[in-house]
């Protein structure tokens, strides 16, 4: 009896680090307005949007890029999953876009994922990025690719780091 109540605890425990685990390895969900003709994109078409490369959907509107505010741990995230690069790089990439005259601005900041979800829904051009935990279901999720976030082989899935991970 001892023994089925010690066995029992470890596995509750084991399903509990888990559970959290999962949390911390929560996906980056790429969310458009609902009425944007794309559904799914590359790794390399959705590098080449946030980078200000790409500045049109298929359907001609011009693309309005939506990151959160600097200095958050979500931006700093997205940046590093999307685009490969840190926020100091990605700040200098743009301010040299905007320099040679290739984008009239840069990306818009949001401070909070309800306030990005908001934006996104109200302005059919944006493309930004929320917590696959914290979608709401009013903008319509890209599939990465050929990925959705609650895939475990979708691309944009942040790990926690090696020493936070449980080795076996």
């Amino acid at each position: 009896m001892v023994r089925v109540a010690i066995v029992l605890l470890y596995a509750l425990t084991h399903l509990a680090g888990l559970e959290a685990q999962g949390e911390r390895s929560d996906a980056v969900a790429l969310i458009v307005h609902r009425s944007n003709p794309v559904d799914a994109l590359s790794s390399s078409e959705l590098r080449r949007i946030f980078m200000l490369e790409t500045q049109t959907w298929p359907n001609g509107r011009k693309i309005t890029v939506v990151l959160r505010e600097k200095g958050q741990p979500e931006r700093a995230e997205a940046l590093r999953l999307i685009c490969r690069i840190g926020e100091a790089d990605y700040d200098r990439h743009v301010l040299f876009q905007t320099f040679r005259g290739s984008v009239a601005r840069g990306p818009r900041s949001i401070r909070t994922a309800a306030a990005m979800l908001r934006f996104v829904f109200n302005a059919p051009g944006a493309i930004g990025h929320v917590r696959s935990s914290e979608l709401d279901g009013s903008t319509k999720v890209l599939r990465i690719d050929g990925w959705l976030p609650s895939d475990p082989r979708y691309p944009l899935r942040s790990r926690p780091p090696a020493e936070e991970r449980e080795v076996w």
